[in-house]
């Protein structure tokens, strides 16, 4: 999957949990950078993405700052709901995670000079639950960059597994990838119109599975 990198809101990037003075050499800082897919069909709008709401599986840098003194680096990732039991720990100065469940979260960077002064700094966002829907019809080679592909429309879907058969059952393309479609080709070559199935198996952030099966109309107007 093609992916690209955005970096999320620098203006609002660090984040202090509180600020006492520890002498001025001692700050922690948080900056966060979202890994994007490459996916028109992952319903997932900037406005969300700029509101920290993301769509899973969401791989994310951390990368820490801790002022000229910072001796150790301590990463805590939280659920929002159990602020006292961390899901994962960091003892690297920049870290990444992949967030394959739903819910508000909370990352805390913990910083500390040798004298055991310290400093910390909390980034929150969202994850989202899931969804999936599927078309009905498309046409392949009569429009191109206009509903030429067959792809689901979906949001935080974990797992994914689909099929589509002709109506003998021969196997016309399969994918584990939601983001990727069928172009309506089968060993090179655009299939005739008429009716496809498919089967689709996934399961999202949020613990949910979809069990979808239906038939798949391909149109041309030549």
């Amino acid at each position: 999957m093609k992916k690209s990198f955005l970096l999320l809101l620098m203006l609002t990037a660090y984040i202090y949990a509180f600020s006492q003075d520890t002498g001025g050499g001692i700050k922690a800082q948080i900056e966060a950078e979202l890994e994007r897919r490459d996916a028109l069909n992952e319903k997932i709008t900037e406005t969300e993405i700029e509101d920290r709401i993301f769509s899973a599986p969401a791989v994310i840098h951390f990368y820490g700052t801790g002022g000229e003194d910072a001796v150790y680096y301590t990463w805590y990732i939280y659920r929002k709901s159990d602020t006292d039991n961390a899901i994962a720990r960091y003892t690297d100065e920049n870290i990444y995670y992949t967030f394959e469940q739903s819910g508000e979260y909370v990352v805390v960077l913990e910083v500390a000079d040798k004298d055991e002064n310290v400093d910390q700094a909390q980034y929150s966002f969202t994850i989202t639950e899931s969804f999936l829907d599927v078309p009905n019809y498309f046409s392949p080679g009569d429009s191109p960059g206009s509903n030429d592909e067959f792809r689901v429309a979906y949001k935080s879907i974990v797992k994914f597994r689909m099929a589509i058969v002709n109506r003998w059952g021969v196997k016309m393309y399969e994918s584990t990838d939601p983001a990727k479609g069928w172009d309506g080709r089968h060993k090179g070559k655009y299939v005739n119109t008429g009716v496809y199935f498919y089967v689709i198996e996934a399961q999202g952030s949020d613990g949910v599975k979809y069990r979808k099966r239906g038939d798949i109309n391909i149109l041309r107007s030549r």
